[in-house]
């Protein structure tokens, strides 16, 4: 396992928005995020972040102190591009996962055909409040850990929790 001084831990903030939260990527955890060879982190707080190359895609974050009603529900989105220089997602799907307590949501998507070089938000999560441990916090991550092949281009902007 690499040293945690090459992983980039987000500050982990959030502003409330009319309707719901808002996440900038200096906010979330990015494995190998701390490495200039593999991510261009962001300067300032709604700057995006880009990711330059990586084998190991692993960008997570969350909302805590969420204190909603029992049956609450968020859309969540992330908002991202593929830059012109993309290479790498033709073969490599992208997972999107979010939890909420006992409540685990996870969704597949080929960024290939979901975003170009405009900023897009592909395919979102409905989460619904869970029961059990954590029920005030909400967890989310995009991953492509699986096939191991290079990759590279992609811009995150932002997370968007919208309560539904």
């Amino acid at each position: 396992m690499a040293s945690k001084a090459l992983h980039y831990q987000g500050n982990h903030t959030f502003s409330k928005t009319q309707k719901g939260y808002i996440v900038y990527p200096k906010a979330l955890n990015i494995v190998w995020g701390n490495d200039k060879r593999f991510w261009k982190l962001p300067k300032y707080e709604k700057d995006g972040t880009e990711l330059i190359q990586v084998n190991w895609l692993e960008v997570t974050g969350c909302i805590n102190n969420i204190n909603v009603a029992k049956n609450a529900s968020y859309d969540i989105e992330f908002t991202m591009s593929l830059m012109t220089d993309a290479f790498g997602w033709r073969d490599s799907p992208v997972y999107f996962m979010a939890k909420w307590g006992d409540n685990t949501r996870w969704r597949k998507m080929n960024l290939t055909s979901e975003i170009n070089d405009k900023k897009m938000t592909p395919k979102n999560i409905t989460i619904t409040k869970g029961k059990g441990n954590n029920v005030d916090k909400i967890y989310f991550g995009l991953y492509e850990i699986w096939n191991k092949k290079w990759k590279g281009g992609l811009k995150i902007h932002s997370v968007n929790l919208t309560e539904i």
